[in-house]
């Protein structure tokens, strides 16, 4: 990608936390439902061969034992589906504050992202800190560091985020949904560019540039 150039737009954008879920389940519905619907029904044909060597012979308990493997199968596959979805939920709340850039080229993006401040993520729970403010924590009863309470840990800081930069090609496929475009990079990651903090005339030309 060329990045010398003058970028066609450059704008700062921040991703609803809900915006992130919706645009987590759509990509599941693209990329993952289909391959967990066609080992479904894979799973269920087997099973139903079995099912039926089971009435021809029930004194076989492999078969039994198969039965259960096939249905066993299908149901951690969308149990791991839906678990998923809120371990990324839970993982995402750390990130919801954050800002990003987005820098648009002719032939690619580069996504800045810019971390919130602590004292920001700190005034996130104003109602926990005041409580710990009024109520002084004792000391652990065993297993705790004696000198924490005197020299409390210092926060932990998050790495620098390195810029995301994508070049279109068949690698890099955009969807445009209502609230935003998803720029899926293929069997790596995937990217979400909500239109709220686009106007309608840049909206238009990040379709024109995505080729929507």
């Amino acid at each position: 990608m060329n990045k010398n150039g003058k970028p066609v737009m450059t704008r700062s954008y921040h991703i609803p936390l809900a915006m992130f879920d919706d645009a987590f389940v759509n990509f599941q519905k693209k990329h993952v439902f289909p391959a967990n619907i066609l080992l479904t029904i894979v799973l269920l044909a087997i099973a139903g061969v079995y099912i039926h060597a089971a009435f021809q012979d029930n004194s076989n308990t492999l078969v039994y034992l198969l039965i259960v493997a096939c249905f066993g199968i299908i149901l951690v596959r969308w149990y791991k589906t839906f678990k998923l979805r809120r371990a990324v939920h839970d993982a995402l709340k750390e990130v919801e504050s954050d800002i990003y850039t987005l820098s648009v080229f002719e032939d690619g993006l580069i996504i800045h992202t810019e971390e919130a401040p602590q004292d920001e993520a700190s005034a996130a729970a104003p109602e926990e800190t005041q409580e710990a403010e009024e109520s002084p924590a004792e000391p652990e009863a065993s297993g705790g560091n004696g000198f924490q309470q005197i020299f409390p840990e210092e926060p932990v800081q998050r790495e620098p985020v390195e810029d995301t930069e994508i070049t279109f090609g068949p690698d890099v496929k955009i969807y445009d949904f209502p609230e935003y475009f998803m720029v899926y990079l293929v069997k790596r990651n995937f990217y979400v560019i909500p239109k709220k903090d686009f106007s309608e005339d840049e909206t238009g030309t990040l379709k024109k540039l995505f080729q929507l």
